[in-house]
């Protein structure tokens, strides 16, 4: 099962899956800090990092009841996309309990993250992918991406956390999980990210 689940997160996107994801991206969110396009494309590349939160039904009773108090958006989906790497997906908490999917589930999908295998170079091409999204008079511009880069270790492709602001308008209530083992256990959700790959 590991190595299906290898083969099958990994499944490149096209061009076109791969511009729709980034434009939506930058459409829902909008965000100002190139740190925050980063952590996105990050957390979709390598996981939760320092984030990994301990595999407790009560751990994640608690995640939810904090998550209710931080929900600032009238629609929230069960999933969204985490960049373009295609490995890993968002499951937000409130959502996933609301529409009564079973927490233990999570716990179990949420195991089975160290079966993914990450690639730091094809992080580093999603980030040049970004930067080529961006179109002149956009306030987050190339140079401000290029000057973050310039901020950071970017060949090691360092963990970097969201801006505070980033913090404050979305919060943290949400579990990262392997996009093909959630949609074996809920392939009903692939219609909330836009196709069913």
């Amino acid at each position: 099962m590991a190595d299906d689940i290898e083969e099958l997160g990994s499944e490149s996107l096209g061009f076109e899956e791969r511009v729709f994801l980034a434009e939506d991206f930058l459409d829902k969110y909008t965000p100002d800090d190139p740190r925050d396009v980063y952590r996105w494309l990050w957390e979709g590349e390598f996981g939760p990092g320092s984030h990994v939160r301990e595999l407790t039904l009560e751990q994640l009773a608690q995640d939810i009841r904090r998550a209710r108090m931080h929900i600032n958006r009238d629609y929230l989906p069960v999933c969204e996309t985490l960049g373009l790497a295609n490995m890993f997906v968002k499951v937000n908490l409130v959502p996933f309990a609301d529409t009564g999917c079973p927490l233990k589930r999570l716990i179990h999908i949420e195991e089975r993250r160290k079966d993914i295998r990450s690639d730091p170079l094809r992080f580093k091409k999603d980030w040049a992918f970004m930067k080529a999204q961006l179109v002149p008079g956009m306030e987050r511009s190339v140079e401000r991406m290029n000057n973050f880069e310039a901020e950071i270790p970017f060949h090691m492709a360092p963990e970097v956390e969201f801006s505070n602001q980033w913090y404050e308008n979305y919060g943290m209530g949400y579990r990262i999980v392997p996009r093909t083992v959630f949609f074996q256990y809920f392939p009903e959700y692939t219609i909330e990210i836009g196709w069913s790959r």
